[in-house]
């Protein structure tokens, strides 16, 4: 009789332990400090990680509460991941928390991390001695990560590991982008410094004898007998381990057990199934050209083109709008976080696609869509809208904004954010909006297909490339005939897959199919008791998860409203 009580401060202890983990490794490039993604570190993550599973292992899991042995699982995934950091470290290695990249001066590595810890220094009070302390340190945080990228650089190439060439070339341009902007973003606005006008010289030394430094000590490691080893080979499968690895990172990133063939064949069939709905909105919009045509016809019409950040960050805030007055019928509660767009730091803008989501935080109760207005207003923005709900309401700025302020989740399960739920919802959030009449112009709904196909095209591209012996140009023309979206895009979203976070793009569209699939579950099984507000709850008041443990707790609640 004394077993389940026991265990149950077994588990209380061991998911406490994870959470003083995450909270002891700094995850999250916003926090205090950057991880320093060094092997040494990877080590001690492993042995941690190792050392908690044969705890967990020992641990009878018999009469827990249905949510503690769900964050009890959400604690064993995470202790996972830290027991193969060592192993994989110099294919992929985790700066970024479960966001593995292959190599360090990347966009959605090296990029995204200085980008989000300046945002924080740029936000971070100056008032007391302290805070300009505090300041000055987390530049030099940010030259150590920045060190450290470049050490990995170095050890892999020791061991015969070189970013392809086209990588090793965005790679430099990334690193030359950030010398010369790095003064310019980290400088303190005049209006701050009033009576602290010495600082303003002690940030320049910083930036200059640290951050500057470092950054030119890792564009260094790019000289021309690097660029004389660097081949035309991409993906994972030529690294070693790479193709089991990869299988692995297709499981973490899509929470299914499906084989990357099994997925490149559900991205060829999503591609063929949206070219006919693509079809379809070409008709209602009386145009009797093909996908392409029409596209070209958009992208030219002045009606869908801006030319500015501002006429951009506006029409984004139309969008926002036109779903607002049905955001109260669709989700029982909404965050307390308002959110808005922004344009994207002027060194990210050749690099990153279309932007990122930056949410709100204790420092900054906001949560911000930070678009690529140099990229967006190269073409037609008929897409924008689906863009729009993807990225803020309902999308990724409602579910993370919710979970950030649901304090009685336990702290694990705030943390948590597994890429197929996060992706997943907003894809779903997206057709969501299209259910809603969001996309009222048939260009609009041609848009959200283009985005859909883009989506099934990275299944197609990173599968290719990863699993299936991919060539860069195979995937690049293999995107061109399909997604239909310019050409910087596409070389820059095919190094993302082949270089930068394989696996990670998976989660977009195999996400929204099992969203898609566990609503369609729950409202076949409750019939005229089911209500999409209370699908919405469900999913989101428990907090991001791998859809297996989504898909249990779905089942528990249609059991429970069938006993009612």
């Amino acid at each position: 009789m004394n077993m389940v009580p026991d265990n149950i401060g077994l588990a209380v202890r061991i998911i406490d332990d994870v959470r003083d983990e995450i909270e002891q490794e700094k995850l999250r490039p916003e926090k205090a400090a950057l991880r320093l993604p060094t092997f040494e570190a990877a080590q001690r993550s492993a042995t941690w990680g190792a050392s908690l599973l044969r705890r967990m292992d020992a641990l009878d899991p018999c009469g827990l509460p249905s949510e503690l042995a769900l964050t009890l699982k959400l604690a064993r995934e995470h202790a996972h991941i830290c027991s193969v950091r060592a192993d994989w470290y110099w294919t992929v290695f985790d700066p970024l928390s479960g966001l593995f990249n292959m190599f360090g001066p990347t966009a959605y590595c090296m990029g995204y991390a200085i980008s989000a810890m300046a945002g924080r220094l740029a936000r971070a009070p100056l008032d007391t001695e302290g805070d300009r302390f505090r300041y000055l340190a987390g530049i030099a945080d940010i030259a150590s990560f920045v060190e450290a990228m470049g050490d990995r650089t170095r050890g892999q190439a020791d061991r015969g590991i070189y970013l392809p060439r086209a990588q090793a070339e965005a790679a430099l341009s990334l690193l030359d982008r950030l010398i010369a902007t790095q003064p310019d973003t980290l400088h303190v606005d005049e209006a701050r410094l009033v009576g602290h006008e010495a600082f303003r010289s002690e940030v320049a030394q910083t930036i200059s004898n640290t951050l500057v430094v470092a950054l030119e000590r890792c564009r260094g490691v790019f000289d021309t007998a690097y660029f004389g080893k660097a081949g035309d080979t991409v993906g994972m499968m030529h690294f070693p381990n790479g193709a089991d690895i990869y299988a692995e990172l297709a499981r973490l990133h899509t929470s299914t057990r499906l084989s990357p063939q099994e997925l490149h064949d559900i991205g060829l069939d999503a591609v063929a199934r949206i070219r006919g709905e693509m079809a379809g909105a070409r008709k209602d919009a009386g145009f009797a050209g093909s996908d392409a045509e029409y596209r070209a016809h958009l992208d030219a019409d002045s009606v869908w083109c801006d030319d500015s950040d501002a006429a951009i960050q506006a029409r984004f805030e139309r969008y926002v709008e036109r779903f607002e007055p049905h955001v109260e019928a669709l989700f029982p509660v909404r965050p307390d976080a308002t959110y808005g767009v922004r344009p994207l730091p002027e060194a990210l803008t050749a690099s990153m696609t279309f932007g990122f989501y930056d949410g709100p935080r204790p420092d900054k109760r906001h949560g911000d869509y930070v678009f690529n207005g140099r990229n967006l207003s190269k073409a037609g923005l008929f897409h924008l809208a689906a863009l729009n709900y993807h990225e803020l309401v309902p999308g990724h700025h409602l579910h993370l904004a919710l979970q950030g302020d649901n304090l009685a989740l336990p702290a694990l399960r705030g943390a948590s954010f597994p890429t197929a739920f996060t992706e997943g919802w907003a894809e779903y959030a997206a057709t969501l909006a299209g259910e809603m009449g969001m996309y009222a112009d048939p260009a609009e709904r041609f848009g959200r297909l283009v985005s859909q196909a883009f989506l099934a095209c990275r299944m197609v591209a990173d599968t290719g490339m990863n699993a299936l012996g991919w060539s860069l140009e195979k995937a690049r023309a293999y995107m061109r005939d399909n997604s239909f979206f310019p050409e910087t895009e596409i070389g820059s979203e095919t190094l993302r897959y082949a270089c930068d976070v394989p696996g990670q793009a998976l989660a977009y569209m195999s996400g929204h199919e099992e969203m898609m699939r566990l609503r369609a579950r729950m409202a076949s099984a409750l019939g005229e008791k089911f209500h999409v507000s209370a699908f919405h709850d469900l999913v989101l008041s428990g907090g991001a998860m791998p859809f297996a443990l989504l898909a249990e707790r779905i089942d528990l609640a249609i059991e429970g409203a069938h006993n009612a």
